[in-house]
């Protein structure tokens, strides 16, 4: 048990050294247009968009199976 809390304490100074350097390369963006674009406006939850309405509806499950068995015999019959 001393050796782990030992190992944790040793590598601590280590760690703290390792999150100070630089990693290259991190600010480079693959388009300046990236860079030039404009921070998108921050909204009001009121204010945001309405999501859009889901595909599925009551009957969903029985035309996904429906579709399944109709490719099954497709596939059979191939």
């Amino acid at each position: 048990m001393q050796f782990v809390r030992a190992s944790i304490v040793g590598l601590l100074p280590f760690l703290g050294v390792a999150a100070c350097g630089d990693i290259p390369g991190q600010d480079i963006t693959s388009d300046p247009a990236l860079e030039a674009a404009p921070y998108p406006a921050i909204l009001p939850q009121h204010a945001l968009p309405e999501p859009q309405a889901g595909r599925l509806t009551d009957t969903s499950e029985d035309e996904i199976d429906a579709r399944g068995a109709r490719l099954k015999r497709r596939a059979s019959t191939l």
